[in-house]
């Protein structure tokens, strides 16, 4: 015979009160499956963050050239060279679902600092790590026609309005311009033309507006995801677990 531990758990009445309170903002028909449904939610995030691949901690070996750029996927070498961008873009070719960590063979160089600002059918990553500091990124296929399609490494960027696309990823003839608009941003104001694209995300495509503008080198990613994007996802930043969790967005 089976037997099941039973829970009796104590809740202060306080917290009984706002969870009464929470049932019924969401409609839920009763405390009870409300509790359950959380514990669920609880139990799948970990499953989910179970089951990614680590984050493995590399060194450098000794035939690595001096002031070259090295990445790493799964403890192994993808790829050796001096421009950040490009070496990030090959891990994704090859490895689009792995978190790669990066590091600079030589004296280390003042870093670029930047501005970030239910669960089921979950998708995870793990942050990527280049020279210590850890971006939340996941692989995009962006399509402005049905030749121009690149998969591209993607951040986030929870301040911006408008998803942003780094300049000669694309032959800029092969973009759409919608309109042109002033844009508000930490240099000024200034002018710039508005594109339309699609971006395919979790197998499911997003009809977009971005921008188009100079992003350095230095920089693992080519694409920021703005609220324009954001907002039709569910995402979750799990910082001490170096974890993203994103879902298409319910109402």
């Amino acid at each position: 015979m089976n037997t099941m531990t039973l829970l009796n758990i104590h809740v202060k009445d306080e917290d009984k009160k706002k969870l009464q309170k929470y049932v019924e903002t969401i409609g839920g028909e009763s405390m009870s499956d409300v509790v359950r449904s959380m514990i669920q939610e609880k139990i799948k995030i970990d499953e989910v963050i179970a089951a990614l691949p680590p984050v493995d901690q590399v060194d450098i070996p000794d035939y690595v050239p001096k002031d070259k750029y090295v990445i790493f996927v799964n403890g192994a070498i993808v790829g050796v060279g001096d421009n950040p961008s490009e070496l990030a873009e090959l891990a994704l070719q090859k490895f689009p679902d792995l978190p790669f960590v990066m590091k600079y063979n030589g004296k280390k160089k003042p870093f670029l600092e930047h501005v970030f600002m239910s669960l089921s059918n979950v998708h995870a990553w793990r942050y990527c790590i280049f020279e210590g500091h850890s971006f939340p990124m996941l692989p995009i296929e962006f399509q402005c026609s049905d030749k121009n399609k690149k998969t591209l490494y993607a951040s986030i960027d929870t301040a911006a309005t408008l998803c942003v696309m780094k300049e000669n990823v694309l032959p800029i003839d092969s973009f759409t311009s919608s309109r042109k608009e002033k844009i508000s941003t930490a240099d000024g104001i200034l002018e710039s033309q508005i594109y339309e694209g699609i971006v395919k995300i979790l197998d499911t495509s997003f009809e977009i507006e971005f921008i188009i503008t100079p992003m350095p080198d230095e920089l693992p990613f080519k694409f920021l995801i703005g609220r324009n994007l954001l907002d039709q996802l569910d995402a979750y930043f799990l910082g001490k677990k170096q974890v993203l969790l994103l879902k298409q967005a319910e109402l």
